[in-house]
């Protein structure tokens, strides 16, 4: 048995229990056979048990059925493949219920119907004490029939109690024998009956043993048999019941009232255990000897118990005499006393003489006695018993035997004696006409006597009547005087082999003493019983025959009756009751029957009742006589042998005669078409054979043939059809005879068989019937061929497989195609019309139950379609059944025929005309294609399918010599014949049965060693084929692209081999013919798509394909080669996508696997071959993965490719599985509404305006449809609502690189960026793609893999994370864009991604590693943009540029400066807010514990050595200066607000604080050379200084947008010329060139030389030249810039967020005008807000502009101090960017974004201290405060260049008051100004920090 793994958790747990049991049993039965201590009947049958279990339990496992031949596994090369048919349908059955017989046979043996069965018995306990010795009775019960059913057993107790010793064991057992079926349906039970046997009246304290042994009733016990047990099981059932009692005048009933449960009539006899009498039963089946044989621990020397009356079988063997008395009740006079008497009956058997005989047994299984006592009723006259005997007197003495009853009075006094006062007695037979006592009850006289002396002598009292019915007529005095008062009733019941009570049968035996009366005793035969006949079967024969002719053999007057009693005789034995008589008759038949001359008349009796057939209406004497015409022909026969043996063989002619004339009289019955005879004319064809088997031993085969072939013809082919069934019958009987195996008895019949049987064929008559002939007939044949060798079969055979052959091939097509062609019509004829309409259409066999059943609930009722379900099951199994028979018998034919053979065929049909050959071929050919296609027999017959496809291939190799000869080279080319011989061939070699890569190594062996590979054998006969064709190939294209096609996708290389260059031929025919192949190209993409799918083909195809097909091109070198090899190339890369796309097919693990296949063919479709309708419909195909998997925006835009293919026109576009026929416009239309829904799914409303927009345009101007125009209207406002109020959430991008070979194709060593889920996390994105890659190892680094990883064969995968870098858009230019609205555009429509990675130069310092920390920043640029119709792009290019250590400093300060000002507008805000992280972001930048402080910076970049060292860098350091210098002006205001807002609890920590930023803002003032003196010296504590009343520049709303992002992803602008502006030299950063300035040295700026190149930065074409004309009206403030000098319009196109001080120009009114005329563009504002970092930002509602860190620190950790240096504070310095690998450090001044959490693996500064600050969800928020919110100052004053001077960075402005209006602020640089109040603070706060996008808060959590 083959082990399959058995999954249990969805109701497979029976089947897994199921099949274990099965293992076990089978390793049990295993070790049984390996013992060696079983008999060999017993191995055979455990052998065929074992066999029996394993093909159950290969059934249940789904595996293929083993064809047995009782037990064996069967040859195919040994039995027709129509008895191989045989087989497997009956291995089915056995295999479908393993428990029911031997299973596995090869031939149907006659079941055998078990009529015996027989019942275990054993008491196993006795729990009741009784004090003396007890009798237990036990019998069957049927309570149906309310009578016991069997004998009694009698087990006895002894006084001790019960004793179960081993010796003693087969005492306590029986076998209740000859049950019948009938007694195992009723409701049995065994009854045990208890006897007490001592003294009268049971007393515990009398002690002294009684001298009188007196039976007592004492309880009843009942055990019902349930059907489990008369089943029989595996084992003896154990059953326990308790003991009743009742009053004793009811004994006799008492196991009726504990059966009816009439409680109030018995009552349980208590004692003192649980239990009471226990017993265990066992049911067996079968003979009891076989039974015996099987159970013999069991059953051996076990008594028997038989049943009252003879068995439903009576066996010839059995001798039985057994005379069953029962006493029943009596009826007694009181005897003048005033109490009932206590009565006994003794009953005696006594012989003619008197003697006792030793005959009487009260129970079984003890010996018999000569007398028996029975029970004592106490004080009852009217006793009732009920005690039954069996009284086995032997036969010979039988006939002068009788019974005598003796009646005694019995004393309770233990002195007293039994007082003897009368007896009956009864006779056991008839003395005149020798019957038995008749069975039932008799009433008995009772005579007085009182001594039992005067019974001595018998005929004293045997003189005078024994029943009471006789006495009271009786006038003669007698020796005995009769109790006229006094009866007793016995019951008698007689089963005898030998004796009988029917006086009929006793005069017939005795017919010659009567001679007169014979015809009357005759009449009376059938009036006996038939197991009384058959008991002297013998005899009865001997006296019919000897009455039924003369001694002279002449008949007599008696003839007719005579042989209407035999017939009567012969009848009984087709009674299942007496078939086992057969023997009995035959044995009789040759070795008994001596009547010679009998033979005439039976002929003639036979002959006359046919010839009266007609005349007669009463056909049952006739209908008699032919079904015993078996028995009446071997009577017959062997008179006639008797008579030849005794004449020496003389009146042959005359015998000979006489059977010609019965026969003529058969065949004029059969002629005639009458009703009333069609009774007798089935019987005689049904019992037709028996006398052809009888007369085949005195006439020769041919002879009986003829006869047979008589009464065949004279059967009318139109007859009724039960005379046709009968027909068939006859037919498949006269098959089977011995006549069939002589060649001239064969020959005879097989002509007239077969003309018949086409004949029905041909009417669709009985078709089942037929193929059972014709299949006896084909097994027959191949049996007779297996004896001779292939090439030396006898002309008969020869002759015979023509003869089938000529007349059954070609109809047995024609039916066969017309079953698979019609659907099986409804079986129940009580349906509606409709109902008979609808299951004449239906194709049931085309679909399954539940498609059946929805088909017909849509015109039925559910009742009515389950009825016509039911009706189209049942005819569909039928048909089924049907099908397979014709289709087996037809491969049987065609195993028989030999080359010869198909050459006759051939010719026969071409000498009728070509048409009809033409039509054989064509039929045959379509017939096998579908047999191959749709396969007939089930899918486990394996062994079956594999012979079927053995015989079509020899089949087919035949086929095609008619189809070259006569329909290809005689110029009549048949393009269907061929087209369907070539798709036959096709559709055999794929079949699924024969692709033996799906099979097991020894399956796959086994079939290779016994067929080969029929692939491969019918691969080459197509390709001889179509070398056949030549010039007509050019017929098969495009038809046999796809079949050819399917042929070389079989995994065969020498198939593949063989077939690859018929495309080439295909090409070329087409090329010849048309100027190009553009068939073949179109018609093998197609098929190619769709056979992929269906998982065929495979990489070593491709390069197959590919290398076979442009070596062939090479080498032939034709005209078309160039455009050859590109269909060749390309077909190659369509093969290496689908194969890619269908090895991802499977699982959910490779969904994104699936989308990128899917796009990469949808790409191949439309670019590389242009195939719409592919394109289109891979376009759903990515749909359908996106739509489950949540990717809604990706799903629209797949969808809109498309809807950019259609137009909005009314072309009528045809229906297909999607939507349904209508014009293009409704199709786009509908397909728009999808993709809005999937953007509004995806939260990308901004890309659903536009479809709404331009919907709204068609239904505005188009199709005045303006219903739908104000839902669309409507729509788009909500669109446009949510862009402001929705909640949506930024994505991360991942940059994910690809290595090894490893990987597929589509992604081997390639690098993409992903765009990752909605709050997904760069952990869980690498755990998600670690699960589509479970083979790949995840590289730790995030350096390029070298060559080696590339090259190796494994799979590595590199992944981190990048940052978005928007693109500007010039649509913003010029307006004020709200902040929600850009922040979309700086996480979407994205290609150019960004990563930063830090690296050393030179030497690293241990103690300041700022020093050397370079970063290199890598720009990746996608494919396309995303999001898209992927969630990720392939990168089609990357740059590398390096960000030197100061200028990453900048960044890192700037960063931090602006996420301080965040918090300050917050708590301004919302001073009300828990100010925890406030202080701890202050205290983190103030008083820092970790990394050292400002003084790393100072150690790094300030140094005298420093810009000596790296003069280019200058830049940079004097940029970090300034930078620094601005965060000490906003901790100043940070300071001011916190100690307004902080609880009292907190001061002691603001002061502390405050006393740090002194000395951290004097160590910053002297780093940056500031003199003290232009500082404001106030102290914080007293007065909070003034904030900054100038506005800085990078508030100016046209530049805010562009500085929202991070400057490690902004460029840096180019230098500025010396026309009219001092500008920093800056490098360019972010992946934008630009030129780096080395002239510069001043710490602001300084003056340059004009350059060309330059000047578009120094004097923009819109500038006013007047620069001078507001000097006096302003004070003199810097204009904030880039390094680049760029005007506002230039910054709005530029990413970064470096600036400088310069002196403002002046700007013209209209200069003016468009500098804040022009919107920002709305690719900068980048955000990637994921799940983990929304709970640690503070951002508004539209999301964090900054992704966090992957590991944000603990809020609230204390981080260590660290001793500063120069014995001041120092303010921090940025914290190192994170490597890989290493891990977080606490918090410090710029918080935890600073440690590369976005630095290193992104570009995302998610936080920096807020981090440690501000959740997400603190209440209270602010909204976004951006400079768009504000009204917008006017432009800053421009001075002259000539007087324009450098400022330091902290020096105040010429001409600043702390009383300047706040509209006339401008930008200046920072300076210490004291506060008039809070509200200027605040105002200016806003003006100059504007609040970046990451610190608005989130929306409130969804309900």
């Amino acid at each position: 048995m083959k082990f399959q793994q058995l999954g249990t958790p969805y109701g497979e747990q029976e089947l897994w229990d199921s099949v274990r049991k099965a293992m076990m049993d089978v390793a049990d039965w295993r070790k049984q056979l390996i013992t060696g201590t079983l008999t060999s009947d017993q191995i055979m049958q455990l052998k065929l048990k074992i066999t029996q279990k394993i093909d159950w339990g290969n059934r249940k496992l789904g595996l293929d059925l083993v064809p047995r031949v009782e037990g064996e596994m069967v040859d195919p090369d040994a039995v027709s493949v129509v008895e191989l048919h045989r087989v497997h349908a009956l291995s089915s059955e056995a295999s479908q219920s393993h428990s029911q017989g031997l299973g596995t046979l090869a031939k149907r043996k006659e079941k055998r119907k078990v009529l015996s069965h027989h019942l275990f018995f054993c008491m196993r306990d006795f729990s009741y004490h009784l004090g003396e010795d007890a009798e237990v009775y036990f019998s069957l019960y049927d309570s149906q029939k309310q009578k016991f059913i069997s004998e009694r057993f009698l087990v006895k107790l002894s006084k001790e109690g019960f004793s179960n010793y081993v010796e003693k064991i087969h005492s306590n057992c029986t076998i209740f024998t000859d049950l019948g079926s009938g007694d195992l349906v009723s409701d049995l039970y065994i009854v045990a009956h208890v006897v007490r046997v001592g003294r009268m009246l049971f007393s515990e304290s009398v002690k002294k043993n009684s001298s009188h042994n007196y039976r007592r009733p004492y309880g009843v016990a009942v055990f019902r048999l349930v059907q489990t047990v008369l089943q029989g099981g595996d084992g003896e059932v154990e059953v326990t019941g308790k003991l009743f009692t009742s009053d004793e005048k009811d004994f006799w009933q008492l196991h009726e009232f504990i059966i009816k449960k009439q409680t109030n009539k018995c009552n349980i006899l208590s004692n003192n255990v649980s239990y009471g009498l226990v017993v265990s039963v066992k049911m067996v089946h079968g003979e009891l000897e076989q039974a015996t044989k099987e159970n013999p621990l069991l059953l051996k020397n076990v008594c028997v118990t038989k049943k009252l009356g003879f068995s439903d079988v009576i066996m010839p063997g059995d001798v039985r005499n057994d005379l069953y008395v029962t006493l029943n009740n009596g009826e007694f006079e009181r005897g003048g006393k005033s109490v009932g008497k206590n009565i006994e009956v003794l009953v005696l058997a006594l012989d003619a003489d008197g003697h006792p005989l030793q005959c009487i047994y009260s129970g079984m299984g003890h010996e018999g006695t000569t007398e028996h006592s029975s029970m004592i009723m106490y004080h009852n006259n009217s006793p009732r018993w009920m005690e039954r005997l069996k009284v086995a007197i032997p036969i010979d003495q039988f006939a002068g035997a009788h019974l005598r009853l003796e009646y005694s009075h019995c004393s309770t006094r233990e002195k007293n004696e039994k007082k003897f006062f009368g007896f009956s007695f009864i006779r056991l037979m008839d003395d005149e006409g020798g019957t038995t006592l008749r069975d039932g009850s008799h009433e008995l006289c009772v005579y007085k006597c009182d001594e039992r002396s005067r019974l001595a002598d018998p005929m004293e009292y045997l003189t005078m009547p024994y029943l009471s019915k006789a006495a009271a007529d009786c006038v003669y005095s007698l020796p005995f005087q009769r109790s006229p008062k006094e009866i007793i009733v016995v019951d008698t019941l007689l089963c005898s082999t030998k004796l009988t009570q029917n006086v009929d049968l006793l005069s017939l035996l005795r017919w010659r003493s009567a001679p007169e009366g014979i015809g009357e005793t005759l009449s009376r035969l059938t009036r006996v019983d038939g197991a009384e006949t058959v008991k002297f079967l013998q005899d009865v024969l001997d006296a019919l025959f000897a009455m039924f002719s003369t001694d002279d053999g002449n008949s007599t007057q008696h003839s007719g009756h005579v042989f209407q009693a035999m017939v009567f005789i012969f009848s009984l034995l087709e009674d299942s009751k007496f078939e086992h008589f057969k023997p009995v008759m035959d044995a009789y038949i040759t070795g008994h029957f001596a009547a010679a001359l009998v033979y005439k008349g039976l002929i003639s009796c036979v002959r006359h009742l046919s010839d009266l057939c007609p005349q007669t209406e009463k056909q049952e004497p006739i209908m008699r006589c032919f079904r015993s015409l078996e028995y009446i022909f071997k009577f017959i026969i062997q008179s006639r042998l008797l008579f030849a043996r005794a004449t020496g063989g003389q009146n042959e002619d005359s015998f000979r005669v006489d059977v010609d004339s019965l026969f003529e009289s058969f065949a004029r019955m059969l002629n005639m078409n009458l009703e009333n005879i069609e009774a007798s004319q089935m019987t005689l064809l049904e019992h037709l054979q028996g006398t052809c088997d009888q007369l085949s031993r005195v006439l020769t085969p041919g002879e009986v043939a003829n006869h047979i072939n008589t009464l065949f013809n004279a059967t009318p082919v139109e007859s009724s059809r039960v005379i046709t069934r009968a027909k068939l019958h006859a037919m498949k009987n006269a098959v089977n005879s011995t006549i069939f195996d002589d060649d001239e008895g064969r020959e005879l019949l097989l002509q007239t068989i077969c003309t018949h049987l086409r004949q029905h064929l041909d009417n669709r008559q009985e078709l089942t019937l037929c193929a059972d002939v014709l299949q006896d007939i084909i097994i027959l044949t191949h049996k007779h061929t297996k004896r001779f060798p292939s090439s030396k079969l006898p002309a008969t055979l020869h002759q015979d497989i023509e003869e089938i052959m000529l007349n059954l091939f070609n109809v047995l097509v024609q039916v066969i195609l017309t079953l698979e062609r019609s659907a099986p019509s409804s079986g129940a004829s009580t349906l509606k019309p409709e109902a008979m309409g609808l299951a004449s259409t239906l194709k049931p066999e085309a679909m399954g139950l539940t498609q059946l059943l929805s088909a017909l609930k849509t015109t039925f009722v559910p009742t009515q379609a389950s009825l016509v379900l039911g009706s189209l099951c049942v005819n569909l199994s039928v048909q089924d059944d049907i099908r397979g028979s014709l289709v087996a018998s037809l491969m049987g034919i065609l195993q028989l025929m030999r080359e010869p053979h198909y050459t006759k065929l051939w010719d026969a049909h071409m000498i009728s005309g070509i048409h009809h050959l033409r039509h054989l071929l064509h039929s045959t050919i379509v017939l096998l294609a579908d047999l191959v296609r749709a396969a007939v027999f089930p899918s486990d017959w394996f062994v079956m399918r594999m012979v079927t496809n053995y015989t079509i291939l020899a089949a087919m190799q035949e086929i095609a010599q008619p189809l070259i000869a006569t329909f290809l080279k005689q110029g009549r080319f048949d393009n269907q014949l061929w087209s369907s011989y070539l798709n036959l061939a096709v559709g055999f070699l794929t079949q699924p049965c024969l692709q033996l890569e799906q099979f097991s190594q020894q399956k796959r062996h086994k079939v290779l060693e016994r067929y080969n590979d029929m692939r491969v054998l019918m691969g080459f006969q197509i390709l001889s084929m179509w070398r056949e064709l030549d010039d007509h190939r050019l017929h098969f294209i495009p038809g046999m692209v796809g079949p050819f096609l399917e042929v070389t996708l079989v995994p065969e290389p020498e198939l593949r081999k063989a077939t690859l260059p018929i495309f080439f031929d295909m090409m070329q025919a087409e090329q010849q013919a048309k100027g190009s192949f553009k068939q073949v190209e179109t018609e093998l993409i197609d098929k190619l798509d769709i056979l992929v799918s269906e998982n065929k083909g495979d990489d070593e195809y491709r390069q197959l394909f590919n290398t076979i097909l442009l070596e062939k091109v090479r080498s032939d070198d034709p005209v078309w080669r160039e455009s050859g090899t590109a269909f060749i190339n390309s077909v190659t890369r369509l093969l290496e996508r689908l194969l890619d796309y269908r090895n991802v097919m499977q699982g959910d693990e490779n969904c994104d696997k699936r989308m990128s296949c899917t796009v990469n063919l949808l790409n191949f479709y439309k670019n590389e071959i242009n195939r719409q309708e592919m394109y289109i419909r891979y376009i759903y195909k990515l749909h359908d993965l996106h739509v489950p998997a949540g990717n809604f925006t990706e799903a629209a835009f797949t969808l809109q490719l498309h809807a950019n293919q259609l137009s909005w026109t009314q072309r009528m576009l045809h229906a297909d599985h999607l939507y349904q026929a209508q014009t293009e416009t409704q199709r786009k239309e509908l397909i728009y509404m999808k993709i809005i829904n999937y953007f509004d799914k995806g939260k990308c409303w901004e890309q659903g305006i536009p479809l709404l927009e331009e919907l709204a345009n068609q239904y505005r101007t188009c199709l005045f449809d303006y219903q739908k125009l104000s839902e669309v209207l409507r729509r788009q406002a909500s669109f446009y609502e949510k862009i402001l109020s929705g909640k949506r959430y930024d994505h991360e991008y991942f940059r994910v690189g690809f290595y090894g070979l490893g990987l597929p194709l589509f992604v081997r060593n390639k690098v993409f960026i992903y765009r990752g889920l909605e709050y997904e996390q760069i952990g869980t994105f690498t755990q998600r793609i670690q699960t589509e890659f479970p083979q790949a190892k995840m590289l730790s680094h995030n350096t390029p893999p070298d060559d080696t990883i590339r090259s190796s064969d494994g799979q590595y995968i590199q992944i981190c994370a990048v940052k978005a870098l928007p693109e500007i858009n010039p649509l913003f230019d010029g307006v004020e864009v709200d902040e929600r609205i850009l922040k979309y555009y700086s996480n979407n429509h994205v290609r150019q991604f960004v990563y930063d990675r830090p690296t050393h130069r030179g030497p690293a310092d241990k103690e300041n590693e700022f020093k050397n920390l370079w970063i290199e920043r890598t720009t990746y640029t996608t494919e396309f943009e995303l999001p898209g119709i992927l969630k990720w792009f392939e990168v089609v290019d990357q740059r590398m540029e390096q960000l030197c250590p100061p200028q990453y400093a900048c960044e890192t300060v700037d960063r931090h400066n602006k996420q301080l000002k965040q918090i300050i507008i917050h708590y301004r805000a919302n001073p009300q807010d828990n100010i925890q992280l406030f202080t701890m972001r202050l205290q983190g930048t103030i008083d820092a514990a970790v990394n050292g402080g400002i003084a790393k910076y100072q150690d790094a970049f300030f140094g005298p050595d420093y810009l000596v060292v790296y003069p280019e860098n200058a830049d940079h350091v004097n940029r970090l200066k300034v930078l620094l210098s601005d965060q000490t002006m906003i901790l100043e205001g940070a300071l001011d607000l916190h100690g307004r807002i902080a609880p009292s609890a907190n001061q002691p920590l603001h002061k502390r604080l405050v006393e740090v930023f002194e000395g951290l803002r004097s160590k910053v003032r002297k780093m940056c050379s500031t003199p003290q003196s232009q500082r404001s010296t106030s102290s914080l504590q007293s007065t909070p200084p003034p904030p900054p009343t100038h506005r800085r520049a990078d508030s100016d709303p046209a530049t805010e947008f562009r500085r929202t992002g991070s400057i490690i992803n902004s460029p840096l602008p180019p230098l500025p010329s010396d026309k009219g502006a001092i500008s920093l030299s800056s490098s360019s950063t972010s992946g934008h060139s630009s030129q780096r300035s080395s002239q510069s040295s001043s710490l602001y700026a300084h003056f340059q030389s004009g350059s060309h190149d330059d000047d578009i930065y120094a004097k923009p074409q819109e500038w006013d030249g007047n620069l001078g004309v507001q000097r006096d009206s302003r004070p003199r403030s810097a204009f904030i810039s880039d390094s680049r000098g760029s005007s506002p319009k230039s910054l709005s196109k530029s990413l970064n967020n470096d600036y400088m001080i310069v002196p403002p120009p002046k700007l013209s009114d209209e200069a003016h005008r468009w500098r804040y005329s022009r919107p920002p563009s709305p690719r900068t504002a980048r955000s990637s807000i994921t799940q983990d970092s929304a709970n640690s930002l503070w951002c508004d509602s539209q999301g964090s502009d900054e992704s966090l860190p992957p590991l944000p620190p603990r809020v609230g950790e204390r981080p260590a101090r660290s001793i500063s240096l120069g014995g001041e504070e120092e303010a921090p310095p940025p914290v190192l960017p994170k490597r890989m690998g290493k891990k977080c450090p606490s918090t410090a001044m710029f918080g935890c974004e600073q440690l590369l959490g976005d630095g290193v693996d992104g570009l995302g500064y998610s936080g920096g201290g807020l981090s440690n600050g501000f959740p997400a969800s603190t209440p209270g928020t602010p909204p976004l405060v951006s400079p768009r919110n504000h009204r917008t100052p006017p432009p800053p004053p421009i001075p002259p260049k000539a007087i324009s001077t450098p400022l330091t960075p902290l020096s105040p402005p010429t001409g600043f008051s702390p009383n300047t209006s706040a509209e006339d602020l401008t930008p200046t640089t920072p300076t210490n100004i004291n506060l008039r109040n809070l509200d200027e603070l605040h105002h200016n706060l806003l003006e100059n920090y504007s609040v970046p996008p990451r610190l608005q808060p989130p929306p409130p959590p969804s309900p």
